[in-house]
């Protein structure tokens, strides 16, 4: 059983995820194969990664406060990837025989176990954000040693997704500016080498390292990017991609036509004038 658990499957199966309707069926159906295989990883893994796409899909209708709807999707990711990690490795089932806690149990869990760990701290980290930046001040060091796991068992996790990660929870979370830059940098750029074709990495850039860096050109050159890379690309490695890509080419359009309220005037200027790559060099 370990074997076949090793091999699961997280990929959600539909070829039309962004439809609200048909992804509720996918979790559904999930849902359903979770419970009529008790002992299977992959429809809870299944579920994981479509609670956080429907998180993702449904986040900009939300209210300034997230709605309750929100957080019980994103809980119950958290808990599908939990069960799935139980199924996957058995040091991590052996420490919750023993009543022991995820953060006391990351050394136990085997390579086995990474993607359920992957999606346990995606979750985790989008439920903490959607909470606001008080829950996630409280939980990023937390974070942070989950994905830090990730990265030790198995770097190329979800094309590179816990390197992005923590890009996010540097750039989320106050630090000394040039500091941030740097790690956020750094974590991009890794995860560039294991997610090509994943145009989220595209959309971090631009959203989250150009706007705190003041940087309209480097934002301006990602968010084109992600909106003229093709429908398909990185489809072999993961079919579900491209939905996620889909959704990604929506938001940089939306950032681009925000851009007055994101830059100072002084950095449009300076964008538009061609200038330099930013702080931390050739991106």
């Amino acid at each position: 059983m370990v074997g076949q658990a090793a091999r699961a499957d997280d990929r959600p199966k539909s070829p039309e995820l962004l439809d609200p309707a048909t992804l509720d069926k996918v979790i559904a159906e999930s849902q359903a194969a979770a419970a009529k295989a008790p002992l299977d990883a992959r429809p809870r893994l299944a579920l994981a990664r479509a609670e956080a796409f429907w998180a993702e899909l449904h986040a900009e209708a939300q209210p300034p406060a997230p709605a309750p709807e929100l957080i019980g999707h994103l809980t119950a990711g958290v808990e599908a990837a939990r069960e799935a990690l139980k199924l996957v490795s058995p040091g991590y089932a052996e420490a919750v025989r023993q009543n022991q806690p995820l953060a006391a149990a990351l050394q136990a869990i085997e390579p086995t176990g990474a993607v359920a760990l992957y999606w346990i701290a995606a979750d985790q980290h989008q439920l903490a954000a959607q909470r606001g930046l008080t829950a996630l001040l409280l939980e990023v060091d937390d974070l942070r040693r989950l994905f830090a796991r990730v990265i030790e068992l198995a770097p190329e996790t979800f094309h590179g997704g816990a390197y992005l990660h923590e890009a996010e929870l540097a750039l989320a979370v106050p630090a000394g500016y040039a500091a941030t830059l740097q790690t956020a940098s750094e974590d991009l750029t890794q995860a560039a080498r294991f997610g090509t074709g994943w145009l989220r990495i595209d959309l971090v850039w631009a959203e989250r390292w150009a706007v705190k860096a003041q940087d309209y050109g480097l934002f301006k050159r990602k968010l084109q990017r992600a909106l003229e890379a093709p429908p398909n690309i990185d489809i072999a490695i993961d079919a579900d991609l491209a939905q996620e890509n889909e959704l990604a080419k929506r938001k940089a359009k939306a950032l681009l036509e925000s851009y007055q309220v994101l830059f100072t005037r002084a950095a449009i200027q300076r964008g538009e004038g061609g200038g330099g790559e930013g702080r931390s060099g050739k991106r």
